[in-house]
């Protein structure tokens, strides 16, 4: 392979390091790799969609409201519905801001939701209303109220309360004429956990997606036309099977957004072979490396389809990428093996974003040292781009939970550590307050809970790779980075 085309290929991978999320909300169906959990997560039966953050919940979520009715076409399944899908409640700012609904919630009394209830089932209507839905309207002296501050939903949210019988009237019409219509509807729900994050408590975030949750329990019992799509993360599902009665009902209605490995290669290909500066030439080298490329059967408009990837096409991409084996002497590994293991969390999840990132990070990392011969990068390309993807990830969940910074109250300890250690270490509290103070006990709970850190089988505790790297918390043995 000749410098530039070496050069030509890694700034084509290097694109890879965007938000795959933002990305999706323009060429998705394009980058969007379709996967049987997916197809279970549109059957109308299904409420909520559960992933962690990365996962693709957000992915979906605009895939749908991009094809819409041409769902069932992007996933060549006739089984899913031609659905109209309608924006419910996402960061696009025709919704109230987080920052509003933390103040509606301060001003709400804990002990009585039924106001936040009022608001999702207003608010609900406005949307379907807005987006045309048939007989979607609110009630005169709601709408009065909504239309003067749609922004403001405390000038309208106790007005919806109080008119509750009316507004589920409203609803009751939109599903009847639906139904009149055979028509099906889809309302969405996403950044349900971005809500509440100006708190130094999880109790807004909760009370709001406790009574989301509540309402769509409800009403998936009482329509047939009109359903609910609420992505939650798995925390989020968590504390509201936990926070009303029948919630534990929404997990028999629920799908988790989860990946295999060789999914999460798969989903390389499509990115590599439809978005970026050399496609062509990323094909190219996809087919050399053993990916089987073919046109996607709804149309070129959704691109090309990498074919299944076994182990051993795994090992061939891995091989033709970075060499067949990681390090040096006894303990070298093989690539494609190294490089999912050294992204999963401690539940064995890995999120597609880190994937990517992954690649990405490592591509950069070669144009800036490229090798003269053999595979397009060095394996020490690899070790270098985890240590930023580690970085990225690590602050993508502190924003999400706070108390992951403490993880940086273990830098420059090697791992594995006796628990009395690490609890005693985390119970310096962060510059940012999290909640914890200076039990160090509890923030070790919530850090074991999403994953973050893990009780070895000699009741030692790790830090998973992901995060470990980005924290500079070290262990013995493993590839070196490059000097």
């Amino acid at each position: 392979m000749s410098t530039p085309e070496r050069t030509t290929l890694l700034q084509h991978i290097a694109t890879l390091a965007t938000d795959a999320d933002a990305d999706a909300v323009d060429v998705s169906s394009r980058v969007f790799l379709p996967l049987d959990r997916h197809q279970l997560a549109l059957r109308p039966e299904i409420v909520v969609i559960e992933g962690g953050r990365g996962a693709g919940k957000t992915a979906l979520f605009h895939l749908a409201n991009e094809l819409g009715p041409e769902m069932g076409a992007f996933f060549q399944d006739p089984s899913i519905p031609a659905a109209t899908w309608v924006d419910a409640y996402s960061e696009y700012p025709h919704h109230p801001a987080p920052s509003v609904l933390d103040q509606l919630v301060a001003s709400i009394d804990s002990t009585n939701d039924a106001q936040l209830r009022a608001f999702w089932s207003v608010h609900l209507l406005a949307r379907l209303r807005d987006a045309g839905v048939v007989a979607a309207r609110l009630p005169d002296d709601v709408a009065m109220r909504y239309d003067a501050a749609p922004h403001d939903p405390g000038s309208w949210a106790a007005l919806g309360a109080q008119r509750i019988a009316a507004v589920t009237s409203c609803l009751d019409a939109v599903d009847a004429a639906l139904a009149g219509k055979q028509q099906l509807v889809f309302a969405a729900y996403d950044s349900l956990d971005r809500l509440g994050l100006l708190e130094q408590t999880r109790s807004t975030r909760q009370r709001l997606v406790r009574a989301l949750g509540a309402l769509w329990l409800s009403l998936s019992t009482r329509y047939r036309n009109l359903r609910g799509k609420l992505f939650l993360r798995p925390d989020l599902l968590e504390e509201a099977e936990r926070s009303f009665a029948d919630a534990n009902k929404l997990r028999a209605r629920s799908v988790s957004l989860e990946w295999d490995t060789g999914s999460l290669y798969r989903l390389v290909a499509r990115h590599l072979a439809n978005r970026g500066p050399a496609i062509h030439e990323a094909r190219g080298w996809l087919v050399s490396a053993g990916i089987e490329l073919t046109d996607h059967p709804g149309g070129q408009a959704f691109g090309i389809m990498p074919g299944q990837v076994s182990e051993r096409t795994q090992k061939l991409f891995a091989k033709k990428l970075a060499g067949e084996v990681m390090g040096r002497g006894p303990k070298k590994g093989y690539t494609h093996r190294w490089i999912p293991a050294r992204l999963k969390d401690a539940g064995g999840c890995i999120v597609p974003r880190s994937f990517l990132h992954l690649f990405a990070y490592a591509a950069k990392a070669a144009l800036r040292d490229p090798p003269g011969r053999g595979p397009l990068m060095a394996s020490s390309h690899l070790v270098q781009a985890l240590a930023e993807t580690s970085n990225v990830r690590g602050k993508e969940l502190r924003e999400e939970y706070p108390f992951v910074g403490r993880l940086a109250n273990l830098r420059g300890q090697t791992m594995l550590m006796l628990k009395t250690n690490v609890i005693r270490l985390l119970a310096k509290p962060p510059d940012d307050d999290d909640g914890f103070g200076k039990d160090g006990a509890s923030a070790f709970e919530e850090l074991l809970r999403v994953g973050v850190l893990e009780i070895r089988a000699d009741a030692r505790i790790d830090v998973p790779d992901i995060y470990r790297y980005g924290y500079g918390i070290k262990r013995k043995g493993g590839a070196a980075s490059p000097r």
